[in-house]
């Protein structure tokens, strides 16, 4: 197998990640990138009809980026649950239950006293949950931080952040902290502004409610 095969393996691999994705830009990115590769790999081969195929996904793939680019501007929202017991909030975490245990495995709202829960809207439709305890030394302790997979691109992670702290500060918490086992939510909670607290042991984090710009 010479180089050039690799070039349209590697276009087949991309393409075919591309429709496992909820969240559509990435989805189209990955495409885009797909289709690069196979209208290169159609020049190289001479396959006219691969090359001029794919030239046109590009085109389309940038097109439609380029207008989610200019037009996308989100609404955001939040809404506290005062009620841990509200109906549509039992009816969420119910509907959305296998995901939430995938992620967080030993959430349980009922174990919990007192717990701060709000809903994160984007353009209106409930796109995520949070829900916290009160861990004393005006601390808060994050059980829940759901997001649906189609808009997991950390949006509404930094619009909780950065709206909610500063309530939750003006109510006397002073920091967050969230324990976490796997690499992928240790990057998230990372890239969130959170660092380790080595005295606790291994995979727990902490965070101020606000962070200055």
């Amino acid at each position: 197998m010479n180089w050039i095969d690799w070039i349209g393996y590697a276009g087949s691999v991309l393409v075919a990640v591309s429709l496992m994705m909820s969240a559509i830009v990435r989805l189209r990115v990955l495409n885009l990138a797909g289709a690069l590769l196979f209208t290169a790999y159609g020049a190289l081969v001479g396959a006219m009809p691969v090359l001029v195929v794919n030239g046109l996904i590009v085109v389309v793939n940038v097109v439609f980026l380029v207008r989610l680019a200019r037009t996308r501007n989100d609404f955001f929202e939040l809404v506290p649950m005062h009620d841990p017991g509200n109906p549509y909030l039992r009816r969420f975490l119910e509907f959305h239950e296998d995901d939430i245990r995938s992620l967080f495995p030993h959430f349980d709202i009922d174990a919990l006293e007192a717990p701060v829960v709000v809903f994160i809207l984007r353009d209106l439709m409930p796109a995520g949950l949070v829900v916290c305890a009160p861990d004393g030394n005006n601390t808060l302790r994050v059980e829940l931080d759901y997001v649906l997979p189609a808009y997991r691109d950390f949006k509404c992670a930094r619009w909780f952040y950065d709206e909610w702290g500063p309530r939750l500060a003006a109510l006397g918490f002073d920091r967050f902290m969230a324990r976490t086992g796997a690499g992928v939510h240790r990057t998230y909670l990372q890239r969130m502004g959170y660092e380790a607290i080595p005295e606790m042991g291994d995979g727990w984090y902490t965070r101020p409610t606000t962070i200055a710009v």
